[in-house]
Order: C-alpha cells, then sequence, then structure tokens
C-alpha cells in the first residue's frame, strides 16, 4: 500500500531532511514540497493526498489556519519547533506532533500510525499473506500490490520499526508485519532467526566471523541467544 504525502514548511532545510526521510520508507510516495499554505492548496486541488507534514509557524498562513480551511483534511502531523500548539494539534484531530529537530526514529513512528489508520479503515487486512506447507512461495500485499515472493529469492528480513523489509537482492518489500510473524509463516527448514531484528536465508549465508554473517555487502549480528541455534544448523553441513 502506498500512501501519498505532501511536505509544506517554509525552511528549505526543513524540507529537504523531512523528504530524506520520505525516502527510506517504501510506502511513503511524495506528491509534493511546499513553501506555505498557498502552495499547498494549490496542490491538494489538483492531487489530493493522504497524509499532510505540515509546519505551523510559516508566513501569510500558518498551519493551524490552514488546516482549519480545508474541507477535506488529510491525515496530518504538525512538525514544528514550538511545543505551545500541542493542545490546539489535538483539539484538529492531528494524527501526531512532531517536534523539532525531529529523529527518523520518531518520524517513523508517526507513519506507523498513519498506516494502522489506514488499515483499520480497511476491511481485509492491508498485508495479508497466503501460504501453505508444500508451497515454495508466499503472496505478500506491499505498496498497493500483491506480489508473489519465491523462498529462493529471499536474502534475509529486517525489523523495520514495527514492521518488516523482506530484502531479495537490490529489491525491498515493506509489508504491514512484524517479524514474529514472518518467523510463523517462514519455513524452518530454510530460514533461521539469528537476531531480535533479522531473520537469514541459511543457504544464502557466505561466511561467518565470530557474531557476525555475511549475506553479500550486508553484515548482519548474531544474538547471543539464537548463536547456539545457528551454529547447531551449521553443524551438519560443517567441514573441519
Amino acid at each position: 500500500m502506498k500512501i501519498t504525502c505532501m511536505i509544506v514548511d517554509d525552511e528549505a532545510l526543513a524540507r529537504k531532511l523531512l523528504a530524506d526521510y520520505v525516502s527510506k520508507i517504501p510506502s511513503l510516495d511524495l506528491v509534493a514540497t511546499c513553501a506555505n499554505a498557498i502552495e499547498a492548496s494549490a496542490v491538494l486541488k489538483s492531487r489530493p493526498v493522504d497524509l499532510l507534514f505540515l509546519d505551523i509557524q510559516m508566513p501569510d498562513i500558518n498551519g493551524i489556519g490552514f488546516i482549519q480551511t480545508l474541507t477535506t483534511r488529510p491525515m496530518t502531523v504538525f512538525t514544528t519547533a514550538y511545543t505551545e500548539y500541542a493542545v490546539k494539534s489535538y483539539e484538529l484531530n492531528a494524527l501526531d506532533y512532531l517536534v523539532k529537530p525531529i529523529a527518523f526514529d520518531r518520524f517513523f513512528q508517526a507513519v506507523g500510525r498513519a498506516m494502522d489508520l489506514i488499515g483499520s479503515r480497511n476491511p481485509h487486512p492491508v498485508a495479508d499473506i497466503a501460504t501453505q506447507e508444500a508451497q515454495d512461495y508466499i503472496f505478500i500485499k506491499s505498496d498497493a500490490k500483491t506480489y508473489k515472493v519465491a523462498f529462493d529469492d529471499i536474502d534475509y528480513i529486517e525489523a523495520y520499526g514495527e514492521y518488516v523489509l523482506i530484502h531479495r537482492g537490490s529489491d525491498r518489500l515493506m509489508p504491514l508485519l512484524q517479524l514474529g510473524k514472518m518467523e510463523e509463516i517462514l519455513p524452518a527448514s530454510r530460514f533461521v532467526r539469528v537476531h531480535r531484528s533479522f531473520i537469514i536465508q541459511f543457504s544464502k549465508i557466505e561466511a561467518i566471523q565470530g557474531n557476525t554473517i555475511w549475506i553479500g555487502r550486508k553484515q548482519i549480528p548474531v544474538s547471543r541467544t539464537c548463536r547456539d541455534a545457528l551454529m547447531s544448523r551449521l553443524q551438519d553441513r560443517y567441514v573441519n
């Protein structure tokens, strides 16, 4: 599922930072960046968006005044250097209120709230997986499409906030699933949990040194609690 979004901020550096954050989240589609409410209003007339990252202190029309002019309001995350508008923002049913400087993890948390809200409006799961023991693939919903994902193609799965990234070579998918759910679905004969944040495909391991695994150029940590299970799997194929 793709969430369309727009950034409205009169500070160029703030727009650049938020645009960079958006680019790191595959489920977000940045429609426009605007320097003021007038530009944003023009964009919304031609292209409604799902999610608005909106500064409050702007010239001419501030963020709160702008929201109040909209008949149809997108989900709104206020991004501001000022804390005194928090109460007013929640009176306007803002999704979140981020105080500058905004850290990426806090930004991602706000996006997660947007995903959860859209998911709750959908009678069908946003991320739906169908699988059978005999199959060597799964179907995964991500970015408004359903992908057939062969087990052979999966290199590793990484926790990404509350959800996961499935890595297939240079390709990534982001279903709205938690890592524990992925561990339940994937065949244990082929995949192993090596860290609270990583599941790997056993056959994709290229090298191991200490508590680090290499899959391609990616270095993946092995936690102390998962190391014994990994090493027991290695014993069957280990040649000294």
